[in-house]
């Protein structure tokens, strides 16, 4: 085929108002290029300053080319009857169709192959889909970006390796691919209709295929019979594991024979001869070791010692999936290698992480010209994902090629499970994880499946004795999110939607009504349904009348508000009451319904009726759990908090109802730390100002520590932090926090440009509030582009993932974080070199969780501010403070913008839990002198260090 592959550079995004500034386009037959054009323009207005740091093309630049009309009929005699095709095709698309309008041109700009479209389809996998990163990922030769040949030229080589990607499809996956691209472009169906013909199939072996999908082939776990359980060891023994955990530590141990270059560190001894101890002794352990100590090794060797011996698994949790993969990339390999293949480590995530076969092939079969584009190339990418996943896990896949609609319709959920009666039961991801689970010795899973587990009497994860929390520190957040629930009302809406929409002539109610209809089978279900899609109807307004009603508690300007006393006492509840009060008789009548349907499964005859009506099932039951929810919410539980959060923007607010523990030190004593063996918490920061005393309260373990059951101890950083880092307060920076937010952004943006100045870049800064760091980043980016530095703002200029990407791909950049960024980034060498925390990062006193837990301890005579407030404020000082030194050679400085630090009594306690750091306080301009003289005699590294990563 022949195409024309256009890039157009603009001055904007709306074709009625931004003028075009460069055409380029190529005529690509075969797949090699055949011809080129090249343009640009002259446009109307001055051109913007950001477009002129984007693309580098100035008013001098364009001042003598021809006009807009002039360039594009010239390019309307190249394109001729050609198809067109560009990476964002829409947004070419709609430049040229306005102006063929506006200048009568002969351009026929319809039906397009959008090489975005085609890369988020056949790369599903890749974090970002945008040009420049394919270019950079995929090594792509590329001439530059954000001008109009390079671009094309980029986009040329990319459709070239996506055609070599969909030709290794399996010949069923390509028709699939074909037939739902007919649905949305003839164009694109054309293209991988072609690819079908000069396919060369996949690699053999690889793939499975059940009823026309076709998915990685699983591999078939040791059944749980087959492991023959050791005798339990004795005391002996016991102790013998325990001096073989430090033994394979050593220098010159097996560790340090099978990794070149491993250096036995004091720290990740002395941890492992905690762990081990606390394992063998049936203890628990509290450990705090920093970055660099090597502490997953730490507890991952005596964990497998202890498993292979006794025969029961022992469970490490993270927070993170980095950490997960870390250990399941990094750390288990070598230990296969000390310990052999018998070593067997599965990681198991919650249920919605893993994607249904059934539902994916029910969509994929559902699908017509009425379903969304965006879903139907969501569909597509899935089918190729399923080619490659290893796990069919959502991680595995990239949010901009399915997005979290679809993803919701095709997750795996127990209420939807049809179990042993799917065709797809036996390659079942989730199943398929949880086989091999039950044989494995190391079970790899995070903070909020362990606390499914043991609410549901170990009905998630295979029994166990022996726990690991690695990130312990966010285990009382996780509790406390858990243990309590959340209600949205886009979730709400999108279920009612769901089960009904189009007046009840679509919908999972009306889909089962015409399934019935097709068998033949009459009777009170069928009039049931039909009963049923009006009640859907009729609770749906009611329950958006109560969501109406918080709404209206929430006060102007505030996006929470605790739902307390006083709230029970005005119009809003009462209204609440009230909308919900109307909902019951409608509810009963859907619990029946659900009843029905339920019982019906046994009589269906086949899977595939059985899969569908089990999903109305479930889509149903979500959906009254959801108002039983709700209804709890009327009642008030001494031991809970209840509160509102409203969103605006858009054509309506969302509005989410939240109940959560005031206390889950009790809970987490009761469920946890009692009935286990021994739980291993460890993180980098546990203790606040070298004491566990806050862990050990927060967490419920005072008892355990009183019996001697606890093992607290601090293991020693590798890390000279007195010779590596630098912590400096300018002693003349205002009062940020009762500033103006633009006058605060102002002063912090003169100060930031400065500092990134000295440090050439390669700044990470801290934010405590969202709404300055966008202020501060919308004054910013001028004074930092003028010294040649980028900008990168959270949820600005994109997600948190993309950001790192980019500043690593660009190290001369600064990079604005809140929350998120506080921990769990990891950049090692001259990536980073300078961090800036705006404020010292206390929890909002507001936040009505935090204000509850303020309000107990001040009611039980406690200084509620010590024993809560200051400690959390600590522990996440200290996590911002991680993310600078990442090895021995890192060196860099920290400047605090709180003079909090050294002019409150309580501002010592902070810089104490840094071992090293002592504030050196000075006018700011003295202090950007003092960090450039200290970056200047730092080590250049020739390499930008290891990738940018999330990390503990």
């Amino acid at each position: 085929m022949e195409w024309i592959i256009v890039d157009l550079e603009t001055t904007g995004l709306d074709p009625e108002r931004a003028d075009i500034l460069e055409v380029g386009a190529l005529r690509v037959r075969g797949g090699e290029m055949v011809d080129a054009f090249h343009a640009l323009v002259r446009p109307e207005r001055p051109i913007p300053d950001d477009i002129t740091r984007l693309t580098g093309l100035t008013d001098a630049d364009v001042a003598g080319a021809p006009s807009e009309r002039e360039v594009l009929m010239r390019f309307a005699e190249f394109v001729g009857d050609a198809p067109m095709a560009g990476h964002h095709w829409a947004f070419e698309r709609s430049f040229l169709l306005h102006r063929a309008a506006r200048y009568g041109l002969p351009l026929h700009p319809g039906d397009g192959l959008c090489t975005l479209s085609l890369a988020r389809i056949l790369a599903p996998r890749l974090m970002s889909h945008r040009l420049e990163y394919l270019a950079r990922r995929l090594r792509l030769p590329a001439e530059g970006s954000h001008r109009a040949m390079a671009d094309a030229r980029t986009a040329h080589h990319l459709l070239v390796r996506l055609e070599e990607k969909a030709r290794r499809l399996p010949p069923g996956v390509l028709e699939l691919l074909a037939g739902l691209a007919g649905l949305f472009s003839p164009i694109t169906a054309a293209w991988f209709e072609q690819v079908l013909r000069l396919h060369e199939g996949p690699q053999a072996g690889r793939l499975e295929e059940r009823h026309g999908l076709y998915y990685t082939k699983p591999d078939l776990p040791q059944k749980a019979d087959e492991r023959a359980a050791p005798p339990t060891p004795d005391r002996a023994k016991l102790d013998e594991i325990v001096q073989k955990a430090k033994d394979l530590l050593i220098p010159g141990g097996p560790l340090a024979t099978s990794m070149p270059g491993f250096e036995a560190r004091p720290g990740q001894l002395a941890m492992v001869e905690a762990v081990a101890q606390a394992l063998a002794e049936g203890k628990h352990a509290m450990v705090e070791a920093g970055t660099g100590t090597g502490k997953s090794l730490a507890y991952l060797v005596p964990a497998a010692l202890i498993a292979m011996a006794t025969g029961e698994p022992v469970v490490v949790s993270t927070h993170t999936l980095s950490l997960q993969d870390q250990i399941a990339e990094r750390d288990f390999p070598l230990l296969r290698r000390i310990f052999g293949d018998e070593l067997r480590m599965v990681v198991q995530k919650g249920r919605n992480n893993y994607v249904c076969l059934r539902k994916v092939r029910s969509e994929a079969r559902l699908a017509t010209m009425a379903t969304p584009v965006e879903d139907i190339q969501g569909i597509m990418s899935l089918l190729v994902w399923l080619t490659e996943t290893p796990d069919g896990t959502r991680e595995t896949l990239s949010k901009s090629s399915v997005g979290p609609g679809l993803w919701a319709r095709v997750q795996s959920e127990s209420e939807s499970c049809i179990h042993r009666r799917c065709p797809f039961f036996q390659p079942c991801y989730y199943f398929r994880t949880k086989q091999a689970a039950q044989a494995a010795h190391l079970i790899v899973t995070n903070h909020s499946l362990v606390m499914s587990d043991l609410s549901s009497d170990h009905h998630v994860l295979p029994k166990y004795e022996h726990l690991v929390v690695d990130e312990a520190h966010h285990l009382e957040e996780q509790a406390t999110n858990h243990l309590g629930f959340e209600v949205h009302s886009g979730v709400m809406a999108a279920l009612a939607h769901r089960l009904v929409r189009d007046r009840g002539r679509a919908g999972v109610l009306a889909e089962v009504e015409r399934l019935l209809d097709e068998l033949h089978m009459r009777g009170a279900v069928i009039d049931g349904l039909e009963e049923g899609k009006e009640w859907v109807g009729t609770v749906g307004a009611e329950v958006d009348a109560a969501f109406q009603a918080i709404q209206a508690y929430v006060p102007a300007g505030q996006s929470e508000v605790r739902l307390d006393g006083a709230w029970r006492q005005s119009e809003s509840f009462q209204a609440y009451r009230e909308a919900l009060d109307q909902t019951k008789a409608g509810v009963k009548r859907l619990q029946e319904l659900r009843a029905r349907l339920a019982d019906l499964v046994k009589s269906l005859p086949s899977d595939d009726h059985v899969g569908r009506v089990v999903d109305a099932v479930g889509f149903l039951g979500a959906w009254l759990d959801g108002i039983a929810r709700m209804q709890d919410v009327l009642t008030e539980g001494p031991d809970d908090v209840t509160w509102a959060e409203v969103q605006t923007g858009g054509s309506r607010a969302r509005v989410s109802l939240h109940r959560a523990p005031i206390d889950v030190a009790r809970v987490l004593k009761q469920h946890l730390f009692d009935p286990l063996r021994s739980v291993i918490l460890t993180s980098a920061t546990l203790a606040v100002n070298g004491e566990f005393e806050f862990a050990i309260r927060k967490l419920g373990l005072e008892e355990h520590a009183r019996d001697d059951r606890l093992i607290a101890r601090t293991v020693p950083s590798p890390f000279a932090m007195d010779k590596q880092a630098r912590l400096y307060i300018p002693s003349d920076v205002p009062d940020i926090a009762s500033a103006p937010p633009e006058e605060a952004a102002n002063w912090l943006t003169a100060s930031i440009a400065h500092l990134a100045e000295a440090s050439r870049g390669r700044m990470l800064v801290l934010f405590t509030s969202h709404a300055l760091l966008r202020e501060t980043a919308r004054q910013a980016r001028g004074p930092l582009a003028e010294r040649g530095l980028s900008l990168l703002a959270q949820d600005v200029d994109g997600s948190r993932a993309a950001l790192l990407e980019a500043f690593r791909a660009h190290p001369e950049s600064v990079m604005f974080g809140a929350q998120t960024f506080w921990e769990g980034i990891d950049l090692p060498g001259d990536q980073l070199r300078s961090l800036v925390i705006v404020r010292l990062p206390f929890a909002p006193p507001t936040h009505p969780v935090t204000a509850a837990r303020l309000e107990r301890l001040q009611a039980s005579g406690q200084n509620a501010f010590r024993a809560l407030s200051l400690p959390e404020a600590v522990v996440r000082f200290r996590q911002g403070v991680g993310r600078l030194i990442r090895t021995k050679q890192d060196r860099g400085v920290i400047v605090v913008f709180d003079k909090r630090m050294v002019t409150q009594r309580y501002g010592s306690m902070f810089w104490k839990s840094i071992p090293g750091l002592r504030p050196r306080v000075m006018p700011e301009r003295q202090l950007v002198e003092e960090v450039r003289k200290f970056l200047r005699d730092a080590p250049v590294f020739s390499e930008h260090g290891a990738p940018a990563a999330l990390s503990p």
